[in-house]
């Protein structure tokens, strides 16, 4: 008899644009755009967590999704990853994580898919990374503002 399959898929972004020249900016009317577009790319998705990192614009990025879809935002620390993956990977559930520029290809990377690195320029890219028992399918899609 065949082992069940643990499917399991994952959405990892960037935050969405932010105001410019601020210590913790907030994001800009077109980062709330492609928020709120990112919220209805993923509306009937089963996501059961949803991450952010403590900033104001990763936590914006991630707010219209998790208010959608009734889920939490779970904070973690933006130079940790590795703990972050670890646990997402034992929870076997579906999840969206917010990260930034210089984080998003690393948690990718961690999870067993591939990622491109990505400038200061570089918004909407979402990577949908479907993991199947041992085996890591990742699709980079792109999100309008």
């Amino acid at each position: 008899m065949a082992e069940p399959t643990e499917v399991m898929t994952l959405f990892i972004v960037r935050h969405a644009e932010k105001v410019p020249d601020k210590p913790d900016p907030e994001l800009s009317a077109q980062g709330q755009q492609r928020a709120t577009n990112l919220a209805h790319l993923l509306q009937h998705v089963d996501l059961e967590h949803v991450y952010a990192t403590k900033y104001q614009r990763a936590q914006q990025t991630a707010k219209p999704t998790a208010e959608m879809l009734n889920v939490a935002i779970t904070t973690y620390a933006a130079g940790d990853s590795e703990t972050l993956i670890k646990s997402v990977l034992e929870q076997q559930q579906n999840a969206l994580i917010v990260g930034h520029s210089n984080t998003v290809p690393e948690l990718v990377r961690l999870v067993g898919g591939s990622a491109v690195e990505l400038s200061e320029q570089d918004y909407g890219d979402v990577f949908m990374l479907t993991v199947v028992n041992d085996d890591v399918i990742t699709t980079r899609l792109s999100l309008e503002p």
